[in-house]
């Protein structure tokens, strides 16, 4: 007799459950939302530049030293809350580089072929001959490349959808 009795609860159990289940009706419904990645780029006339972009006084000290490379179509755009001329050196560069100087909307100046010697005792700085709010580093030869010129116009985009 016990045995009925558990077999009978075991029954009404598994009974019970799917009873339950079936009146239970939760719809989910998932919404996907793709997301693109924005990049942050300058232009200088109509080329575009996708940059990684500095800002703060540990990323602009640190910048380009150590990397092995930079992609060849990319940029790293350093901004200066204020226009003056910033100077810049090549501690643990491992690459040579342009450096193309902007106060606000237009080139001002090139520091093209930048090599990577590097003094500690003596090191040598990089500077505009005119005060820049704005420096991008690019590999060497982008700007001959590119023909990028002192007075060419340039703008900054926070980001941009991948889509195109």
């Amino acid at each position: 007799m016990r045995k009925y009795v558990l077999i009978g609860l075991i029954f009404t159990g598994i009974s019970s459950f799917f009873v339950w289940n079936q009146n239970i009706s939760v719809k989910t419904e998932y919404t996907t939302q793709v997301v693109k990645p924005t990049t942050p780029l300058v232009t200088i006339n109509k080329l575009e530049i996708p940059v990684e972009v500095m800002r703060t006084e540990a990323e602009v000290q640190k910048g380009l030293s150590g990397r092995p490379y930079l992609d060849q179509d990319k940029g790293m755009l350093f901004i200066f809350a204020k226009s003056d001329i910033y100077r810049f050196w090549m501690p643990d560069m491992h690459f040579p580089i342009d450096i193309i100087w902007i106060n606000n909307n237009q080139v001002v100046d090139i520091s093209k072929n930048v090599p990577t010697d590097f003094d500690p005792v003596k090191p040598k700085f990089y500077s505009p001959s005119k005060k820049a709010n704005y420096v991008l580093e690019v590999n060497a030869g982008f700007s001959k490349k590119n023909n990028i010129k002192i007075g060419d116009p340039f703008n900054f985009v926070q980001g941009r959808s991948e889509e195109r």
